[in-house]
């Protein structure tokens, strides 16, 4: 078994900069300038190591922020190899089923969106770790302890004779935590996708009755306009739930379901089965976790008076609020 550990550096450009992917305008997260990975066996052992500038295509002005933050100069990335060149490079020293952990879950996203752009496969890697999670069950955090990078390399007393903001560097620093670990047991125990989200959306404390997940959109949104996420059924009974009506909808839309947002990727509402009479708090939980595609998650949560009296308290600030804008708008 090895394992690629992995850092990029990637430059921004001073106005967002989207592009169509199979249809679907993404935002580009940013256009790689600097690879560092290292392959380690499952003890940490380093095995080999790759790092290259690459002079993007995009954005070919350096930040100010980036060069501030890396350290990154114009002329470094001007004599860069070619970003499609040095990607493809990059692809055939990691092989085809290469195995990916990086800190955080930053890296891999900007990976397959710069590898789409350049016309190289994005679909690789299939499998990636966020080590920075492998710590956390084996160190919990404790109270006030930073989760970067750096913070971790401080509190766990390694030497800091490396930069810190170079990829390869930042590499060598992840495998140096990844020595403290028992990395063979947190990798067997990484949770798949489906689990992640499924943790995702629900987090300890309520009580619930149904947990699905669908993958594979490219339109954020997509879960207000598949009907297959709005067959919405009773977890009781099987019979077709419907949410309540938003106060906005005008009488001629009485079909207009109320959901609220709560947070940037997550939306409920109070649902009822007109079957068994009972009510249920469905909630959708969006994720992206490879930068490309959404995932939803639909749960049927048990409604208590808590709950309940917070969904009313809710509706009736979202009422009180559109009679004011309406009001507004009048005047």
């Amino acid at each position: 078994m090895s394992l690629i550990v992995f850092d990029l550096e990637w430059n921004i450009g001073y106005q967002p900069k989207t592009f169509l992917y199979h249809g679907a305008e993404q935002t580009l997260r940013g256009e790689i300038i600097q690879i560092g990975a290292v392959k380690v066996d499952e003890t940490g052992r380093v095995l080999d190591t790759f790092s290259m500038d690459l002079k993007p295509r995009i954005f070919r002005k350096l930040q100010h922020h980036i060069a501030k933050v890396t350290g990154f100069t114009q002329k470094q990335m001007d004599a860069g190899v070619p970003i499609k060149e040095g990607l493809a490079r990059f692809v055939k020293w990691c092989g085809p089923d290469a195995r990916f952990g990086e800190w955080g879950m930053d890296d891999v996203p900007v990976l397959k969106q710069n590898l789409y752009l350049v016309g190289l496969d994005e679909s690789w890697p299939a499998v990636w770790y966020d080590l920075q999670q492998i710590f956390l069950a084996q160190h919990p955090r404790g109270e006030g302890e930073g989760m970067t990078l750096e913070s971790v390399i401080t509190r766990l007393n390694i030497p800091t004779d490396r930069p810190f903001h170079d990829a390869l560097s930042d590499a060598l620093y992840t495998v140096d935590v990844c020595q403290r670990l028992d990395l063979k047991k947190g990798l067997e125990e990484y949770p798949d996708e489906e689990s992640q989200l499924r943790s995702a959306a629900c987090p300890p404390g309520p009580e619930y009755k149904k947990v699905e997940c669908f993958f594979g959109y490219l339109e954020k949104e997509t879960w207000r306009e598949d009907p297959v996420l709005h067959d919405l059924r009773c977890p009781w009974c099987g019979g077709v739930m419907e949410a309540e009506v938003s106060p906005k909808a005008t009488p001629e839309e009485e079909d207009k379901e109320l959901w609220m947002r709560r947070g940037n990727n997550s939306y409920y509402g109070l649902c009822h089965c007109a079957d068994c009479k009972k009510d249920a708090i469905i909630r959708f939980k969006l994720s992206r976790r490879d930068g490309l595609h959404w995932a939803v998650a639909r749960v049927a949560e048990v409604p208590t008076e808590e709950s309940r009296a917070r969904w009313q308290k809710q509706k009736k600030l979202l009422a009180e609020r559109l009679k004011k804008k309406s009001q507004t708008k009048a005047e």
